[in-house]
This record gives C-alpha cells, structure tokens and sequence, in this order.
C-alpha cells in the first residue's frame, strides 16, 4: 500500500476523532489520538493479565518504524527499508524501552 493509501484508508476515523476537537490544531489532534490508542492497547494486555506498557511500547515502536521505512521507501524496490528504532522514555518511576529486535524493557 503507498503512503496516500496508507494516510486515506484513516481518513474517516481521524476526521471523526477530529469533528469533537475542531479548535485544536491537526499535529495536537493526531497526538491526542495516538496517544488513545496506546491507552488502548495497553488496558487491552492488562485486561489479558499482562504488562500493558510492554506491547503499547511495541505498538508505537513498530509504527514508527513503518512510517519511517513507507517514507524512506524507494520506487521500484519491492520492500520498504527496514529501520532500526529505538524508544527509550524516564520516568520518575523508571525507564521504558522498546528497541528493534529485543524484548521491551521496563525497570
């Protein structure tokens, strides 16, 4: 899928998000909304009975590095490059990280 198609196959559920929050500027709505959806996806884990902050690092790391790679992608080539990302957030209460290739750790 190109980057229009990636972008226009979210087109509704944004608007809809964004119809609530009109006096908002567009960068703050789409951080308000990525922000909802790692809330999501981490009461998700704990409703299972797992750490919900593992797989919503996960998440928010391998959406970046898709949108990194779908932008960096070069015509003609088959696969988008693949990119190392590295997330690594403190806290007063500890440090979360999410790398490429290795379990997220949070201490």
């Amino acid at each position: 899928m190109i980057n229009r198609e990636r972008a226009a196959s979210v087109d509704n559920f944004v608007r809809q998000f964004a119809a609530e929050r009109e006096h908002e500027g567009v960068e703050k709505i789409a951080a308000e909304m990525i922000g909802g959806i790692l809330h999501w996806v981490m009461r998700n884990a704990e409703m299972a009975g797992d750490d919900g902050r593992k797989p919503a690092l996960a998440v928010a790391r391998v959406g970046l590095s898709s949108f990194i790679s779908d932008v960096h992608r070069i015509e003609g080539v088959p696969k988008a490059p693949e990119c190392y990302t590295l997330i690594t957030v403190r806290t007063r209460e500890g440090l979360w990280v999410s790398e490429t290739g290795f379990e997220e750790l949070i201490q």
